[in-house]
């Protein structure tokens, strides 16, 4: 039988966030930027350019990752970097 035993939620470790393969991905890509790198995004067919960063602004608060975005006004891309 395990041993059993009631502890306070504070002294415990967080629970892991949970994150859908697009979300890992974008924390990994950020993760693994070099100075002069940026990502280059583009949203799924049907998805908007504000869902695409909106999401990813969710993701980057999360993770406390600092991120700088914008996008180009010729062509439906979002670039990423690290600040």
């Amino acid at each position: 039988m395990p041993k059993i035993e009631t502890i306070k939620a504070s002294d415990a470790p967080p629970p892991p966030k949970k994150m859908s393969e697009s979300a890992r991905a974008f924390v990994n890509g950020i993760e693994a930027l070099k100075k002069d790198e940026v990502l280059k995004l583009e949203p799924d067919a049907g998805k908007s350019m504000r869902g695409l960063k909106t999401a990813l602004g969710r993701i980057a608060k999360s993770h406390n990752l600092k991120v700088e975005s914008w996008t180009d006004e010729d062509q439906q891309y979002l670039f990423v970097r690290k600040v």
